[in-house]
């Protein structure tokens, strides 16, 4: 009986399969093509017709070809590459990892890039926002512009508004020297009776300041009518009066906290007695100046072509300034024949200075007011002389009339 062909081929009983799962296993790159390769895998030339043979009957060597062919097929089976296409446990494992970590990544980032267009959104819809209210502020403050150009433009809204100014500074300094004679009352009532005492001790002191009021509120209406209070030939005795008044006043005001005469406490409490007497002063003395500068303004600019009644004029076909010019003439020239303004003998005109004083106005307006008088005086002196000839020679007569 033959031996086992396994014996002479593998060495062992039976062939075992290929396993390529096996640790350690790694799959070669394919060898370049050599003859032998070829020759291994070229097709099995076709076999000559048999013969007869005499052992075609014999088992043993039918099952050796049986055998032979199935190790060929097996062979030609495990030289296939699609063996190495095959993917191992921990291979499938790792593309999930690898894919999960992916579809993580592409999450991320189309959360990222929702999220920056939020941001930008909201950046532009701020940024519009913003915009839109610098814009509504510049049509704000345009109007607020315009309206102030209208008013400043406006005759009528120019002298309400000096009347505005005039009664609100008024008020702010009669607000002043009430609060200043409320607090001196009340130092006043403590400092005779002491805080417990009867209420009457809180009328000694408006009895000092009032009159310093009066005055002050006298003084300023004059100044209104450009008129000075006190006038001059009692302007000493009403001078000597006002002094009395303060002084009185700050004396009882700081007696009690002098030391020697009263307690002394410290300097802010002495100042806190002083003070409000000398606000009081403040006061009486702004208040004519004040009253004084603004009627002053409220005369000289006639030409807002409003009437003393404050209604609208006839329109004149002179400017605005010439009108206002000749009518300050007007006023200089009444002035001269009350002889309020003295007169130059060298010209027979008040000075610029002196014009410029009587009508509290700028030095512009009362050289405008004097060359007005110059021409006027000049075509009365020398009949039948043109005013042409006169305006030639302004300029040298000018520079020798006094200022």
């Amino acid at each position: 009986m033959i031996p086992d062909p396994d014996d002479y081929l593998c060495g062992q009983s039976g062939v075992a399969p290929l396993n390529h799962n096996l640790p350690g296993f790694e799959p070669h790159e394919p060898l370049a093509e050599t003859a032998l390769h070829r020759w291994l895998q070229r097709d099995p030339p076709e076999p000559p017709n048999p013969q007869p043979s005499t052992d075609a009957t014999n088992p043993e060597l039918e099952q050796m070809r049986s055998r032979l062919a199935l190790i060929k097929a097996r062979a030609e089976l495990l030289r296939d590459p699609g063996w190495l296409d095959e993917l191992t446990p921990a291979e499938q494992e790792a593309d999930r990892r690898a894919a999960a970590q992916i579809r993580a990544m592409r999450r991320e980032q189309s959360l990222a890039s929702a999220m920056a267009g939020q941001k930008v959104g909201a950046r532009a819809r701020r940024v519009d926002t913003r915009l839109a209210r610098i814009e509504l502020a510049d049509r704000l403050w345009s109007r607020r512009a315009l309206a102030r150009r209208a008013r400043l433009v406006n005759p009528a809204s120019r002298l309400a508004g000096l009347h505005r100014a005039h009664i609100a500074s008024s008020s702010a300094l009669i607000g002043v020297a009430g609060a200043g004679i409320v607090w001196t009352s009340v130092g006043v009532h403590d400092a005779i009776v002491g805080p417990d005492g009867s209420a009457l001790a809180y009328l000694v002191e408006p009895i000092f300041s009032l009159p310093l009021l009066v005055i002050m509120a006298i003084a300023a209406h004059a100044a209104q009518w450009n008129e000075s209070f006190p006038p001059v030939n009692q302007r000493g005795r009403v001078y000597a009066l006002e002094v009395f008044l303060l002084t009185a006043t700050i004396a009882m005001n700081t007696v009690s906290v002098l030391p020697g005469a009263g307690t002394w406490h410290n300097v802010a409490t002495l100042l806190a007695h002083l003070i409000p007497p000398m606000l009081i002063v403040v006061a009486v003395v702004l208040q004519p100046l004040i009253s004084g500068f603004l009627a002053g303004i409220l005369t000289t600019t006639a030409a807002a072509t409003l009437d003393e009644t404050g209604a609208e004029s006839t329109p004149l076909r002179l400017s605005a300034e010439t009108t206002q010019t000749l009518r300050l003439v007007s006023r200089v020239g009444a002035a001269m024949g009350r002889g309020e303004l003295p007169e130059w003998a060298a010209t027979g005109l008040p000075s610029i200075s002196s014009i410029q004083r009587y009508l509290r106005c700028e030095k512009r307006r009362a050289q405008l007011v004097w060359d007005a008088l110059r021409l006027l005086h000049t075509d009365q002196a020398v009949p039948g002389t043109p005013t042409a000839a006169a305006a030639t020679d302004s300029t040298s007569a000018y520079e020798r009339y006094p200022q």
